[in-house]
């Protein structure tokens, strides 16, 4: 009967607390290893969040021998759940339009549901995704473009 007891307060305490210790916040970076640099066009659009910071900055290219995030782009949850997009032009070194970049991610930490749905590029650029942290850290979704 004790040990019944003990495993229902251990279920109990980790039931009640798990939503305690979950992040309550969403990031997207950039890695840029193309030979490309990107502009942001129009703003990141936020469905679900409250945006807490944006980057309206130009994304340069980062050297492919470091892993160089550069932070694009903060969301606090709106009853756990966050969602952005935002469009990227991409440029050459003489100013012509070559492509852009959509991304997108969607994250409901509670419940665990990362994704980056239809992020995609257009043009020479390749992007590549990835998503760390998620449960008690802080979501990081990941655009590395090559």
């Amino acid at each position: 009967m004790k040990i019944r007891f003990r495993l229902l307060m251990l279920l109990l305490f980790f039931g009640l607390s798990a939503p305690v210790f979950s992040a309550e916040l969403s990031s997207a970076y950039v890695v840029n290893h193309s030979p490309y640099f990107f502009k942001l066009l129009g703003g990141w659009h936020i469905t679900e969040g409250n945006k807490i910071f944006e980057d309206k900055g130009i994304i340069g290219n980062t050297l492919p021998e470091y892993r160089n995030y550069l932070l694009v782009l903060t969301v606090g949850f709106n009853h756990d759940l966050s969602e952005a997009e935002a469009v990227y032009e991409y440029f050459d070194n003489n100013f012509v339009k070559q492509g852009e970049c959509y991304f997108q991610f969607h994250t409901r930490d509670y419940v665990w549901e990362p994704s980056f749905r239809e992020s995609r590029c257009t043009g020479p650029v390749r992007l590549r995704t990835e998503h760390l942290g998620g449960g008690g850290d802080m979501d990081r979704y990941i655009y590395i473009l090559y």
